[in-house]
């Protein structure tokens, strides 16, 4: 029985993991941006361009307000992260 237990454990503590690392990857991308939600980029929000972010890199240079040093910082996180 202990095990088992161990086992389920292990197993919901894997797919907590995978699960959420997405979540961690919008909220570290979300945090780079302006945080302005004006739109001018297309796609209505900054959380609109977070899910842009994640599937095409290269969505982050149509955010007009945002400044060289926060798309250098974006460039950085998405090549550390692969994505």
């Amino acid at each position: 029985m202990v095990i088992l237990a161990f086992l389920f454990g292990s197993i919901l503590i894997f797919l907590n993991h995978k699960l959420n690392s997405g979540e961690e990857k919008k909220e570290e991308i979300l945090k780079r941006l302006p945080g302005y939600n004006c739109g001018a980029c297309g796609y209505g929000s900054c959380a609109g361009m977070v899910e842009a972010i994640l599937k095409d890199k290269e969505a982050y240079q149509k955010c007009r307000p945002m400044r060289k040093e926060a798309k250098e910082e974006i460039e950085k996180y998405l090549k550390e992260k692969n994505l």
